[in-house]
């Protein structure tokens, strides 16, 4: 089977990226790259993947729109022919070796649900596209007063539209990513934090209700959000991420400290 990885970075370097693709370098696993336009294009390389760059740059901004035009121009890039999509960020590692990797994935989706309660407002109001919601927190707060104080709900007219949420990172079947980019993503623009609804929401389908389970571990990811927002592993984790390899976790978030990906997993193969 055919895998594209699809990797969102920024930042001067790429070097946990370019552990990434050492890892998991083989003909059947391609990278495709949106790397933030504010930021110079990394240099990376490979034996046998090919590595694409996204042409069509987006500017970042947490928490708004930008995000969810980034997931998108990866998509377009990459299309429908392959079997798998996988969306990380280039501080994700992997925790599986080639060839467990290309034999693990069967299901049609691997999406993190959370229980959506409560996150609606987040795409009922107005919020400016191309704001940093994490820079400007009295921004982020001021829309929301006016919204809720002008009882904006732009979901009213969308009686067809259910609003489901998770983590952004996810793998799914190629077959569905001509829905995800052909969809109508307006209920998504002048929205906050949209990447936590955008994939859950056109294939909500595949939310069976049951929020027992992690969201992160439901896309076969290992992210910590109860030592950090995430948690950066550091050497002292190389243990714990050992432990984990060849299991249920394709990937690991959030890591800076290359020798993690040598000591965890190129000692592995």
């Amino acid at each position: 089977m055919k895998h594209a990885i699809m990797v969102m970075g920024y930042g001067q370097e790429a070097n946990v990226l370019q552990k990434t693709i050492d890892v998991l370098d083989d003909s059947d696993i391609n990278f495709y790259i949106h790397w933030d336009k504010r930021w110079p294009l990394p240099k990376l390389t490979s034996h046998y993947s090919k590595i694409e760059l996204v042409s069509k740059r987006v500017a970042v901004k947490w928490g708004s729109f930008t995000q969810v035009e980034a997931e998108r121009q990866l998509m377009m890039a990459v299309g429908s022919s392959y079997d798998y999509i996988h969306l990380i960020s280039a501080m994700d590692i992997p925790l599986m070796t080639v060839d467990y990797f290309k034999q693990y994935f069967t299901d049609e989706v691997y999406i993190g649900f959370s229980n959506p309660e409560g996150f609606e407002d987040r795409l009922k109001g107005y919020y400016p596209n191309r704001v940093d919601f994490r820079k400007h927190k009295l921004t982020f707060k001021a829309c929301r007063l006016f919204n809720r104080f002008l009882k904006i709900n732009r979901l009213k007219d969308n009686t067809n539209f259910q609003v489901h949420k998770g983590p952004n990172w996810f793998s799914i079947k190629g077959k569905y990513v001509s829905e995800l980019i052909n969809y109508d993503l307006s209920i998504f623009k002048h929205s906050c934090f949209p990447d936590e609804e955008y994939v859950q929401s056109i294939l909500g389908r595949f939310d069976i209700g049951d929020y027992s389970k992690d969201d992160n571990a439901q896309a076969v990811r290992y992210i910590d959000w109860h030592r950090g927002g995430p948690y950066v592993f550091t050497e002292e984790d190389i243990p714990e991420l050992k432990q984990l390899v060849n299991t249920d976790y394709a990937f690991a978030r959030k890591v800076k400290e290359l020798s993690i990906v040598d000591k965890v997993m190129l000692a592995t193969e």
